[in-house]
C-alpha cells in the first residue's frame, strides 16, 4: 500500500485540502481497486460513498473495504485490467485508519501521532519524571507500528533512543539493524536524554532562523474563485465573485474606460482599432473573449501579456476600494483561478491570474 497522495475537493468555492491512497471496494461479486481519501473537514470518501473515520472503521470490519481480496476474487483496475489475483497485504486495516487519522491531523496542522510523541519526549527530557515517562510511552504506541522507526526524523537512530528510554536497565531491545540488540544501560539513558535536549536546542534554532522571513507556507487553505457564469446576474450581495476578471467593475487603461478587466485585456490583445473598439463594447465580460478569438493578436502579444493583466488588476483594486477589501480578507491564501480557457493563466496550468491577485493583495497590505 503506498504512502498518501494530495487531493482537494470544493465546498461553497473553499478548497479543502486532503490525502488519499489506495485500497479495493467490494461490489457484487468483484473487487475495484480506488482512492481512499480523507479531507480536512473530516469527510472520508471512496468511490461514491462519504462517510467518516467510524464509517472507515465499519467498512473495513464489514468487508466493503479491503487492503487484500480474498484469494481467487475477481480484482478490477479501471481502464486498465481484470481478472484473479492474489494478493497480500502487510498493512492492517487498524493502521491504515491510523495513517489516515494523522493525515487527518496534519491536513489541520495539528500535531499528528508522532508530532505527540515528540512533544512528550521533549517534555520528559526537560522534567525526567516517572509520569512523564508514561505520557512517553503511551504516545510512542500510539505511533502506528509502521511509522515508529520515523518517529525521530532521524535516519542515523531511528527510534533507538526512545526505546532506550521505555526499557528497564540491563533489559535488551533492538539496535538500529534488527540483527542487533542492545543491553540498556544508566548511561544510555542518561545519552538518550541528552539526545533530545540536543535535539530541541537544535530544532529551535532552526525555528528561529526560519521565521526570520515570516511563515514560509500560507496559513490558510486555498481559496478556488473564478470558473462560474451566472446567466441570470451576479450573486448579490457579492462575495469573491468580485475577484473574477469578468465581474463589472470599470478599469482604466491609458485613458481609456473599460467595462472589466476581461473587456480590456482582450480588447488591448489585438492592434486593430475596429476590433478593439468591437470587443470593448460587448454587455458581458465572456462575449468580449469570445469576440477576441476572432480578431487578430497584436505583435508580440505574450510578451507582454502578463504585464498588461498585471497593470488592469492593480488599477481595478484601486479604483474599487470595497472589492480591493475583499481581496484583502483572503489573507495569505494561495488564491486558485479557475477555467479561464487557459492553462496560462488558470490553476490548471501556471496560474497566473491567481498569483497576479496574490501580487496585488500583497503590494496593497504593503502600503
Amino acid at each position: 500500500m503506498p504512502d498518501s497522495t494530495a487531493t482537494w475537493r470544493t465546498v461553497e468555492d473553499e478548497v479543502v485540502r486532503g490525502r488519499q491512497r489506495l485500497v479495493f471496494v467490494r461490489e457484487a461479486d468483484h473487487h475495484i481497486l480506488t482512492p481512499l481519501s480523507v479531507y480536512a473537514d473530516g469527510v472520508v470518501t471512496w468511490r461514491w460513498e462519504s462517510t467518516d473515520v467510524d464509517g472507515l472503521r465499519a467498512a473495513f470490519d464489514d468487508g466493503t473495504l479491503t487492503l487484500a481480496p480474498p484469494e481467487g476474487a475477481t480484482i478490477t483496475v479501471d481502464g486498465t485490467a481484470a481478472g484473479p489475483a492474489r494478493l497480500t497485504s502487510w498493512l492492517t486495516p487498524d493502521l491504515v485508519v491510523a495513517d489516515l487519522a494523522d493525515e487527518l491531523d496534519r491536513l489541520n496542522d495539528r500535531p499528528d501521532s508522532s508530532g505527540r510523541c515528540w512533544n512528550a519526549l521533549i517534555a520528559y527530557a526537560a522534567e525526567p519524571s516517572r509520569a512523564n515517562l508514561e505520557i512517553v510511552r503511551e504516545r510512542y504506541l500510539a505511533v502506528p507500528e509502521h511509522r515508529r522507526r520515523y518517529v525521530l526524523g532521524d535516519m542515523d537512530q531511528d527510534d533507538v533512543p526512545v526505546r532506550i528510554l521505555l526499557a528497564e536497565p540491563g533489559e535488551t531491545t533492538p539496535a538500529r539493524r534488527p540483527e542487533h540488540t542492545l543491553t540498556v544501560t544508566t548511561e544510555m539513558q542518561e545519552w538518550a536524554v541528552d539526545y533530545f535536549r540536543r535535539s530541541e536546542r537544535g530544532i529551535a534554532a532552526s525555528r528561529e532562523r526560519d521565521v526570520l522571513d515570516g511563515p514560509e507556507v500560507a496559513t490558510r487553505v486555498p481559496l478556488r474563485i473564478g470558473g462560474h457564469v451566472y446567466p441570470s446576474g451576479w450573486p448579490q450581495p457579492p462575495g469573491s465573485e468580485v475577484l473574477q476578471l469578468d465581474y463589472p467593475a470599470p478599469v482604466v487603461h491609458d485613458g481609456r474606460e473599460y467595462p472589466s478587466v476581461m473587456h480590456a485585456y482582450w480588447a488591448l490583445s489585438t492592434d486593430d482599432a475596429a476590433w478593439h473598439d468591437r470587443i470593448a463594447g460587448v454587455e458581458r465580460g465572456l462575449d468580449a473573449r469570445a469576440l477576441a478569438e476572432q480578431a487578430p493578436r497584436r505583435d508580440g502579444w505574450p510578451a507582454v501579456r502578463l504585464g498588461v493583466m498585471a497593470a488592469l488588476l492593480r488599477d481595478k483594486f484601486a479604483r474599487h476600494p470595497a472589492m480591493a477589501d475583499r481581496l484583502r480578507e483572503t489573507g495569505d491564501a494561495r488564491l486558485l483561478y479557475g477555467d479561464w480557457g487557459s492553462r496560462y493563466w488558470s490553476s490548471a496550468g501556471a496560474n497566473w491570474v491567481g498569483r497576479l491577485l496574490e501580487l496585488v493583495r500583497s503590494e496593497k497590505a504593503a502600503r
